[in-house]
């Protein structure tokens, strides 16, 4: 009846209505780990760290409970097999999903000193269960009750939530068909309202369509030296092609001075002079109706020629010549440029087989040199 009694029986109620978990103490002895009904430690009946000896707790004998019955904070494991455990168990106990799992060994397989271990497990060696944090005792099962939920993982939903998270996610719901309806409303409203601007933008300018340049239809269609390509053509191997390529030069340049050109029946790059004197030039290229400037830059000890007093005529019958010498031509085009003895013309032609037609000539058309392989 006395009030130390009275204070001891209630201490021993309070140990005897729950089991007491115990796991490693930092100085190496274990904890006891008791159950509530038998007694029976599950890891040792060693004493913890500043307890005197005594009977095990539900006896009937006082003995101070742990700060946090049911979970401990145990020691960093730093261990690398340790830490593997410790992943192993967190998956079995549905803490962390495979792919964390598997990520997560992974980087254990490639740590390299214990800091590393111990930064892939600090979320699942805090605060967790006795049975899952002690890696060198036993494990033990013990599942987590209401009111003590297993730590938060970056995986899937918390446990445990309050009534005030219920109630939101309820209130949530209930009104999750305003929102939808509101946000599908303004989205309909921004696609919409930029169409029906287009729309009125295009009947308000109809009557101005007159006015624009739209894109040409391209004819790819390779021509025969000297024949009239169609309305959307080209073909340089005419005396009109020849003539407009040599107009867009003394557009662009004011000259018709080039160290030489290389004409293909649908297009023609020349080296144009950079400067009424010197070696330097510059490449450019002809589509048939723009002359465009290349980035090509370079110098040569070649003289220069005037393109304007080669004739189309000759080069489109030397063309002619060669193309006759090879069965089957699939490719043809002629080089103009000035050698030692003066300004020449090349005409090439070959096929899909590899056999080719050469010749050499004067500006006259004058041949002298020829060759078939």
């Amino acid at each position: 009846g006395s009030p130390v009694a009275t204070t001891a029986a209630r201490a021993a109620s309070r140990v005897t209505s729950s089991a007491v978990l115990y796991t490693q103490n930092d100085a190496g002895a274990s904890r006891a780990i008791s159950d509530e009904t038998t007694g029976i430690s599950g890891v040792g009946n060693s004493t913890p760290p500043g307890e005197a000896e005594g009977p095990a707790p539900g006896t009937g004998s006082p003995r101070e409970s742990p700060r946090s019955p049911g979970f401990t904070r145990v020691p960093p494991v730093t261990d690398r097999s340790q830490a593997i455990s410790l992943v192993q168990a967190a998956l079995a106990s549905g803490r962390i999903v495979q792919a964390d799992h598997d990520m997560r060994l992974e980087q254990l397989k490639r740590a390299q000193n214990d800091q590393e271990v111990e930064l892939v497990v600090r979320d699942l060696q805090m605060s967790v269960p006795a049975a899952v944090g002690a890696a060198t005792a036993t494990p033990v099962a013990s599942a987590p009750t209401a009111g003590q939920p297993w730590p938060l993982v970056n995986y899937g939903p918390g446990q445990g939530q309050t009534a005030a998270a219920v109630d939101l996610s309820q209130a949530a719901k209930s009104g999750g068909k305003w929102v939808g309806g509101i946000i599908g409303l303004v989205v309909l409203i921004s696609v919409i309202v930029p169409i029906a601007g287009v729309v009125i933008g295009l009947v308000s300018a109809r009557d101005t369509f007159d006015n624009f340049e739209f894109a040409t239809p391209t004819d790819e269609t390779t021509y025969l030296p000297g024949q009239a390509p169609g309305e959307n053509g080209v073909n340089v191997h005419t005396i009109g092609g020849f003539e407009e390529l040599v107009a867009a030069v003394v557009e662009e340049t004011g000259s018709t001075e080039v160290f030489d050109a290389t004409l293909y029946p649908r297009y023609a790059v020349l080296s144009i002079p950079e400067g009424p004197t010197g070696k330097r030039y510059r490449s450019y290229y002809w589509d048939g109706r723009t002359l465009v400037a290349n980035d090509f830059k370079s110098t040569t000890d070649d003289p220069r020629l005037d393109i304007a007093e080669v004739d189309p005529g000759v080069f489109i019958t030397l063309l002619e010549d060669v193309r006759g010498r090879i069965e089957d031509p699939t490719s043809w085009y002629v080089n103009i440029d000035s050698a030692t003895e003066g300004p020449q013309i090349s005409a090439y032609a070959s096929n899909e087989y590899g056999e080719g037609a050469y010749i050499l000539a004067t500006l006259d058309g004058t041949i002298t040199y020829e060759s078939t392989y």
